[in-house]
């Protein structure tokens, strides 16, 4: 009769085994601060929604953000288990992602029920600059008056994946999970020129974005 070991061998042609006495490395984890980090955005999409329960039509950009490498030369502080800030260099943070978002608002055409938020766009406004869309003015009559705008265009993927930014990061509007606990994420409040910075190549589907 085949022993366990014949057995075995002839379903897997290996040989496998758990050894009780090597315990598996625990990863070192540094806890999320508040700060600056120096990152690529390696995604993003987009669609159009109603805001304020249809008063404003907006193009709602989400994206991701990735510590660089070259953020190990950045300082930080953290608070610790026991609640005492702890200096720390930003290599612990390389490869971490944050999740940022965009909105753009629209104007409304004759049909459209919706009205004008434009005031409302001064923040995608900056970040357009931040990754070095050209800026675009125009003359335009508004309520009587003739006055110059700045044209805010819808961005493309391609126009943002791979851009170096510096990603401030803080944590999130607090919300409850299924049980009832309050959670809060970590997330990109908004990016800076990162002006000493390196694009990056990052895939879109199968292609690569050039730079």
């Amino acid at each position: 009769m085949a022993d366990v070991n014949e057995v075995f061998g002839d379903i897997t042609n290996n040989q496998s085994y758990f050894n009780p006495n090597e315990k598996k490395k625990k990863r070192n984890y540094t806890p999320y601060t508040r700060g600056e980090y120096l990152c690529h955005i390696i995604e993003s999409e987009s669609k159009v929604v109603d805001v304020a329960g249809g008063k404003h039509r907006a193009e709602l950009f989400t994206y991701t953000v990735e510590v660089a490498d070259e953020n190990k030369t950045q300082d930080f502080q953290y608070r610790d288990i026991n609640g005492a800030m702890t200096d720390t260099k930003g290599d612990v943070y390389v490869g971490y992602k944050f999740r940022g978002k965009l909105w753009r608002f629209l104007e409304p055409g004759e049909k459209d029920k919706f009205s004008s938020n434009s005031s409302g766009n001064t923040n995608y406004m900056r970040f357009c600059e931040t990754i070095g869309i050209e800026k675009v003015m125009e003359k335009k009559e508004i309520n009587g008056e003739v006055i110059e705008v700045q044209l805010l265009p819808s961005l493309s993927s391609g126009e943002m994946l791979g851009k170096a930014v510096i990603a401030f990061v803080d944590k999130g509007r607090p919300w409850k999970d299924k049980e009832g606990k309050t959670r809060q994420f970590w997330d990109c409040k908004f990016c800076k020129s990162w002006k000493d910075g390196k694009d990056k190549k990052v895939g879109e589907g199968n292609d690569a974005i050039p730079f």
